[in-house]
């Protein structure tokens, strides 16, 4: 047995109509023990891409009378020249050698065609698709998009762009890294062509953000079935070793031409739907209309004035009183930001704090309420009021800044405040959001003599292994559950549970959104050690507050009425 026959040679296509000349060029290859190819003759482009598409070729070489037609070749094209002297190689063609040419020479010249077409090839597939998942990348989404138009315009068929965007995919990657989150988005990928047609264009736009390119759906009604199929697809938990996990999705949907006539303009319109999906929990779809246009200009000049808010000092930090059940005292108050809008009047947290969060405004905005407290705080101390802790409200993103330990340190040096005044509150779901790192930072914190309280509890996931390690002091029921008491058996079973919770990790215990009378006397029973709500006071500006903190002192010491009422 040869060695030719028992190692795997590599095909070419030979495009050739004279078979004595194929059998030849054939036999030069074969005289060589180290040839690496075999030769198949073809006698068109016809039957040359028949055999392209049947089985695995390397090249073609072809006659100089073949390179007359326009082909389309998915594999490199080499001229066989019948004279020894070319100047330049053919159009389309990428190279040439001529058919009298030594069998070491030929091998030479495929060898060298193939390796650059493949490496070639490798470039143009790194710069147009993602490398993670094999789907499109951004700017070949961008490619097929403007193709894709070009051919609704012609056959007045419809298209339409979609844009995803995983919720919750930046918990993956903090909690069980960055190798989760691959696996994450690869089963994405996976469900995502489990859907979709074989025609249909998935891309990957970067982190957890994906377009797909739908084209004659035919019908409305089709675009709404895979919209909805596509969300019970991503409703479903995705698995990670032994983790299960439930993210959601959230997609908006952009329609040519309705909702844009150009590519920016279409993948714009289909990401201001996505974000509209994204108001809502769980997984939801939404079409783009221009009512959402007119939303998104408002929020570009909300967020404008948001940001001049904080350079003109629109800002106002009010304080709502918490009082003890024992004593009947006042001994602590929550800071709350208010905003003082030029046309809108006084602003409540809720208008304004989810947009600084997204916008990145809550870091700046969160060392203003900062330093006023301290402010505060220190004029409290000037006016010779008791003793009293003030409260004030800090979001994840800003625990995670570095200059968070700096700067309160400056601040406590500079107000010349006792720090075991200034308490600073933390939401449950942020404290799970990284659990490691918030501790560091609340320990930190702590060696400066701040304290700590934990904010709505019972809205998020903490557990009680991770309230063991957290150095809080406090723990704050949010008034979800303070509202129902009075009403359902299980709001008031359940409250009582987190009272004794938190008394058997020997933390003081606070209810929210306290506002009637009847609350106030279930929670005394319970064993609840202060409140906080309208039943005691609003929140009320600086002046207004020391004016009711005198009242409230002298009320109870003159007539001991508000003392005995609570």
């Amino acid at each position: 047995m040869s060695l030719a026959s028992e190692r795997q040679l590599l095909r070419i296509v030979l495009l050739d109509t004279d078979p004595g000349a194929s059998v030849q060029l054939s036999r030069r290859l074969m005289s060589l023990r180290s040839n690496p190819y075999e030769l198949v003759q073809a006698d068109s482009w016809s039957s040359a891409r028949q055999l392209l598409a049947e089985g695995e070729f390397k090249a073609i070489l072809a006659r100089p009378s073949f390179l007359l037609e326009d082909w389309d070749s998915p594999v490199p094209v080499i001229h066989l020249a019948s004279e020894p002297e070319f100047d330049q190689n053919p159009h389309q063609v990428d190279d040439s050698i001529w058919d009298q040419a030594s069998a070491g020479e030929l091998i030479r010249c495929l060898k060298y065609a193939i390796e650059r077409h493949d490496l070639q090839s490798a470039i143009s597939h790194a710069s147009s698709y993602d490398a993670l998942t094999g789907v499109c990348n951004r700017q070949m989404v961008q490619d097929r998009l403007t193709l894709g138009m070009r051919r609704a315009l012609r056959t007045n068929q419809p298209l339409a762009v979609l844009f995803i965007d995983l919720d919750n995919f930046r918990h993956v990657n903090d909690t069980l890294g960055h190798g989760a989150g691959d696996v994450i988005i690869q089963e994405v990928v996976t469900r995502l062509r489990r859907v979709l047609r074989n025609t249909d264009t998935v891309g990957r736009m970067g982190g957890d953000e994906f377009a797909v390119i739908v084209e004659d759906y035919a019908r409305a009604s089709n675009l709404l079935h895979i919209a909805q199929k596509l969300t019970s697809e991503m409703a479903e938990p995705f698995f990670v070793e032994t983790e299960s996990l439930l993210l959601g999705c959230s997609i908006g949907i952009a329609t040519y031409p309705e909702a844009g006539q150009t590519v920016d303009s279409l993948m714009l319109h289909a990401n201001m739907a996505m974000l509209q999906a994204k108001g809502q929990r769980g997984c939801h779809y939404h079409f783009y209309d221009d009512r959402i246009n007119l939303q998104a200009n408002s929020l570009i000049e909300f967020e404008t004035a948001l940001r001049q808010a904080l350079r003109r000092n629109q800002f106002e930090l009010h304080y709502q009183p918490r009082v003890n059940l024992s004593t009947g005292k006042i001994v602590g108050l929550e800071g709350l930001i208010r905003w003082r809008h030029p046309e809108r009047g006084l602003l409540g947290p809720n208008e304004f704090i989810p947009l600084a969060e997204e916008t990145g405004l809550i870091v700046p905005m969160g060392y203003w309420v900062i330093a006023r407290a301290c402010h505060d705080l220190a004029q409290l101390q000037k006016r010779k009021m008791p003793p009293i802790h003030i409260a004030v409200n800090v979001s994840f993103r800003q625990f995670q800044d570095s200059q968070l330990l700096p700067t309160v340190k400056r601040l406590l040096e500079k107000t010349t405040i006792d720090p075991r005044w200034l308490e600073f509150e933390l939401t449950e779901t942020a404290v799970m959001q990284n659990p490691d790192q918030v501790l560091m930072t609340m320990q930190g914190m702590a060696g400066l003599g701040v304290r700590f309280s934990l904010d709505d509890f019972g809205t998020g996931f903490s557990s009680f292994m991770h309230l063991q390690r957290l150095p809080i002091d406090l723990l704050k029921i949010d008034r979800s559950f303070v509202k129902g008491i009075d009403s359902s058996g299980s709001d008031r079973q359940l409250v009582h549970a987190m009272i004794d919770l938190g008394h058997s990790l020997d933390l003081e215990v606070v209810a929210e959104g306290v506002e009637h009378r009847q609350q106030l006397d279930s929670l005394r029973q319970m064993g609840c050690d202060q409140v906080q709500g309208f039943f005691i006071s609003p929140a009320m500006p600086f002046e207004e507050l020391c004016y009711f903190l005198d009242a409230y002192r002298m009320g109870r010491e003159d007539q001991k009425v508000i003392g005995e009422s609570l």
